[in-house]
Order: structure tokens, then sequence, then C-alpha cells
């Protein structure tokens, strides 16, 4: 892309004038800027309650089916990254390149919509499926009904992870391409307040029922998304685009599609630290993913209600303190307020985590220190991490093929989630050789620690790498193709 294209794609996408806000062809008041805001923070509760039930309610039903650390691993971790990992790039690349009327982004989801439900009201119904097909073909599968059980289980997550693989590939390019720039970072953290505000009702008042009403709860969940998210889609319009970016090679086939993403997301340094800080993350994040945090929670003494209230409390408290994140990622810089974050998490966050491997107090107590370690360490930190995805993209990449950039960084977090999934069932399984299995989770901060380093090495560099883009004043996103000094004599410009 020559700089005349670059600055013609940066007019299209934001201005501000007055009392108005342009994105592109579209253009909105204050009355109209406040429904769009509306509508997107509606379908992002109805997402994230979607997205939220499944890791809460699933690891109750592999407990019930004494699966094994790696199967809960593989099911959970592993084979939707797999899936993410081959899916989200094709999806991402496309939906960047489709014009049609009804923009580039909601046809994606709008077309998936319904077999996602189906998956969800599959999974709610594996036990009555799995004593089905014992019943009946029990015989030629030559299988029990536990074995039955977790495979129905793996089915329908595979099922499951596909069909949202659509879905959350497009989402949050949606708010990147309707949203005013210079408002995003505020505007996320509003949406994550209200998600989280939806989330933790779930905590306080749905999940402590899992047990005994699993199937209602994934239906109703399920319906919900299903007319929620389906009444945003038909609410928020996306406009015009310019004309899709051409391929490295003037074509238009498989092999040029495929050319044209690698040279493009893969071949700068500078987008690699982003990568990096997301994979680290990732790894790091796995020691408490497919339900082990539920199980280090229960580990301390604390029952499925104390569980729900704890992590009710947290979400509260984050959402309470997201949009004073915003504000501060809009004032100083989504970066800058990432690495104080990371920087509290590793220092102060993860180490007092650490004091369950020590003290192994009655559960009354266990439960009222998670609380304040919660509320007082954990949501603070989560508050400034929050600004990183989608905030830290939304400024870092190309604008004009922010779906791709954000589909390369998926991939990449994908593999390390299949690396990370095996690995952290197999150092669970692994310490149960040696102490307590129902204790082992409480070395889950050790895990973390060891990979939060790497990963704020990453986000540092990537901070330096930045200033010498551009910075506060003259960030321009780089294009492969154009050196630094090109690039940034374009900008001067």
């Amino acid at each position: 892309m020559s700089n005349n294209q670059s600055g013609t794609t940066k007019q299209f996408y934001t201005l501000y004038q007055h009392d108005s806000y342009h994105v592109g062809t579209l253009v909105y008041t204050k009355n109209t800027l406040a429904k769009l805001f509306f509508w997107l923070i509606w379908g992002d509760v109805c997402y994230m309650l979607m997205e939220n039930v499944i890791p809460s309610l699933l690891p109750l039903r592999f407990q019930a089916l004494h699966a094994t650390n790696l199967t809960i691993a593989l099911i959970m971790s592993t084979i939707p990254n797999i899936i993410n990992s081959v899916f989200n790039p094709i999806i991402s690349f496309k939906s960047d390149r489709y014009r049609s009327r009804w923009g580039r982004r909601i046809p994606f989801i709008v077309a998936t919509l319904p077999f996602l439900v189906l998956s969800i009201i599959g999974l709610g119904f594996t036990g009555p499926l799995s004593r089905w097909l014992n019943l009946h073909l029990g015989s030629v599968l030559h299988m029990s009904v536990v074995g039955l059980d977790i495979a129905t289980i793996g089915f329908f997550m595979i099922s499951f992870t596909f069909f949202n693989s659509f879905v959350g590939s497009v989402f949050w390019y949606l708010f990147n391409d309707v949203g005013p720039e210079h408002l995003l970072a505020r505007f996320m953290s509003l949406f994550r307040l209200f998600s989280l505000l939806s989330v933790s009702g779930f905590s306080f008042f749905i999940f402590p029922l899992a047990g005994t009403h699993f199937t209602a709860i994934l239906v109703t969940i399920s319906l919900l998304y299903f007319f929620g998210f389906g009444l945003m889609c038909l609410m928020v319009k996306e406009g015009e685009y310019p004309p899709s970016p051409a391929y490295v090679d003037g074509r238009a086939n498989v092999i040029s599609a495929v050319k044209t993403y690698a040279k493009e997301c893969l071949t700068l340094p500078h987008y690699w630290l982003v990568f990096l800080t997301t994979c680290f993350s990732t790894v790091s994040a796995a020691a408490g993913a497919g339900g082990f945090m539920l199980f280090f929670y229960e580990s301390t003494g604390l029952g499925l209600r104390q569980v729900g209230e704890v992590v009710g409390a947290v979400n509260i408290a984050v959402a309470i303190m997201i949009p004073f994140s915003g504000w501060l990622a809009d004032r100083f810089h989504p970066l800058r307020v990432v690495i104080v974050g990371y920087w509290i998490n590793l220092l102060i966050v993860l180490p007092a985590t650490l004091v369950w491997l020590f003290w192994h107090p009655g559960a009354h107590i266990a439960f009222w220190v998670w609380m304040g370690v919660s509320v007082l360490l954990i949501a603070p930190s989560q508050a400034l991490l929050g600004v990183y995805d989608p905030p830290v993209f939304m400024v870092v990449f190309p604008r004009s093929r922010y779906g791709q950039f954000c589909s390369a960084n998926a991939m990449l977090r994908s593999i390390a989630g299949i690396i990370a999934g095996v690995g952290v069932g197999v150092f669970y399984d692994f310490a149960g050789h040696y102490m307590n299995k129902t204790q082992v989770y409480r070395l889950m901060p050790i895990w973390q620690i060891l990979f939060t380093i790497p990963a704020l090495i990453c986000v540092l560099l990537l901070y330096r790498s930045w200033k010498r883009y551009g910075g506060d004043d003259n960030y321009t996103p780089p294009v492969p193709g154009e050196t630094t000094d090109e690039m940034l004599a374009g900008v001067s410009s």
C-alpha cells in the first residue's frame, strides 16, 4: 500500500466534526451513537453469557464423570484451539475483503447463528443422548455410558467451537468498523462493564444451580443468544467500505491469499511482539482454563455457591474499575496501562495466591480470604490488563486489515493454547503422583509466574517498537514492503 493509499484509508475510517461522528460512510449524532452503543452492548451481554456458560458448567459434568485432567484439557482447550487456529485466519481474511449490502461482518454472524444455538442445546442433552446411544447402539459402539457421555460432549464441543469461530472471529471487528476511533477504549470499557455485570449475575444466581439444572440453563442461554444477539444484528448497520486490499501478486486465488496473509501479517517483528505477548499470556492463563480454576477454588475448601459468589464479586469489582482503566487508556495509551497491569500481576497478585500452598484454613476463612484477594488485588490487575484485547490491537494493527491481523494473533494464540492445554493437563496429572490429587491445582500460580515474565518482556519491547514507529503523535501501523524511513516520511508529510 502506498503512502497515498494509507492516507486515504485513514481519512475514510476516522473523522470527527463538531457534534457529528463520521466512520467511513456512517454518520452519527450523539443520539444515534448512543443507540449504536446500546445495541452493541446488548449483543455483547448475550454473547458473553453464551461464552461464559460453557466453560463454567462443563467442568462439573467432567467432574461427575471422573474424567482425567488430560481429557478435560483436550476437549475444553486443545481441540477448540486447533479448530480456531485453522478457521479463524480464513474467516478473518475473507471477512476483511467481503463486500455486501449488509456489510462485511454481520453476514458471517447471522449465517452461523442457528447452528451455534443447536450445538449449545446439544451439550445440554448429552446425558440423555449418551444413555439412548448405549441402549440402542451399545453393542455396536462397544463403549460404556460414561465413555459415550464424554464422546458426545466432545462432539458437540467441536460443533460449538466451529460455528462459534465465525462469531468470535468477526464480532469484535464490528466494533472497530462502526465505532469512532477516539472513543474505542472507553467504548470497549463500557462493553466490559455490562458484560461483567451480566456474568456476575450468572455467577451469583445461576451457577449454584448448575448441578441440578444443567440442561435448563444451557437451553435458556441458547435461546437468549438466538433472539438477543440476532436482534443486535438487525439493528446495527455497517457502512460502505473502501475497495478490498489487493493480493500481493495481483491475483485472486488460494495460493495468492496465503502469500498475502503471510507477508502482511507475519513478516514484521513489530507485530510479532504483539503475537508473542498474547502467546505467553495464553500459556500462563491455561493453568486456570478448562475448569481448573474451579478446581483450585474447591481445593481450598470452597463450595459451588461460594465459588459463584467469589467469581461474581471479582467480576463486579472489575466492572466498576474497567471504565476508569478505559479512560486511562484513552488518556495515556492502552500500552502504558497494560504494562502497569502486568507489573501488578507479576509482583503482587500471583505471589499472593501462592499462600494456598502453605496455608490451609477452614472453608469460612478461605472464602473471605478469596474475597479480599479477588476484589483488592485480582480485580485491579484484570481491569488494567482488560485494555489489551482489543484496545491495544485497535491502535496497533492496520485498520483496513484489522481482521486478518487479529486472526494471526488468534491463530498463534490457539497454537499456544493447544500446547499449553496438553502441557497443563500433564503437569497436574504428573504432580498428582507426588501430592494429593485434589491439591495439585494450588500449583497454578507457579505455572502462571513462569509464563507471565516473558509476556511482560514482550509487551515492554512492543512499547519500544511503538515509540520507534511514531509513538503518541505520529504512529502509523507499518506496512510490509515499506521501510521505516519511508513510512515515517509519509506520516510527516
